[in-house]
């Protein structure tokens, strides 16, 4: 399973690759990338653990990028409405598809076979549970990070050193 780093590099990866340029969009489809995390969050809230709910909820289901894409439409219709445009392909569809694809990365990313450190997290100490994770951090960005370098390079997104 991922860790948010590395749904941050593929969500950053794919964003550029749909031609997302501002530091917002960016920020907005990073965010979209870590998503069905939510459940986290829904975990510590309904009984104050928060790995209860994870994987458990629908969040980390197949059909979760369909509905949040679903919703980043509606969004995208309700915002050309009030900007008084014609809502569109290109200001409802492209966001929408956008965002499915986005929270679709995250679902197929924890179902990888990556080498992670599976260490249990409820009975592991707090330095044990930070190495796990920092482990599991390093592997992301060998992993994701050297797959989004040979991808960005490869579309001519990447940023080439001047001599």
């Amino acid at each position: 399973m991922a860790t948010p780093l590395g749904h941050s590099i593929v969500g950053y990866a794919v964003a550029r690759a749909a031609g997302v340029r501002s530091r917002g969009g960016i920020a907005l489809a990073i965010g979209a990338a870590n998503l069905p995390d939510v459940d986290f969050l829904a975990g510590y809230i309904s009984n104050g653990d928060v790995l209860s709910l994870h994987r458990e909820v629908i969040t980390h289901r197949p059909v979760f990028p369909l509905l949040a894409g679903g919703l980043a439409g509606l969004a995208a219709t309700a915002l050309a409405l009030a900007r008084g445009e014609r809502p569109g392909v290109g200001n409802v569809v492209r966001p929408a598809a956008l965002v499915s694809a986005l929270v679709s990365t995250h679902v197929l990313m924890d179902r990888l076979p990556v080498p992670y450190d599976v260490l249990p997290k409820r009975n592991g100490s707090t330095a044990e549970v930070f190495l796990t994770e920092a482990w599991n951090a390093v592997v992301d960005m060998a992993t994701y990070g050297t797959f989004v370098v040979l991808a960005l390079e490869r579309n001519g997104n990447g940023r080439k050193a001047e001599a």
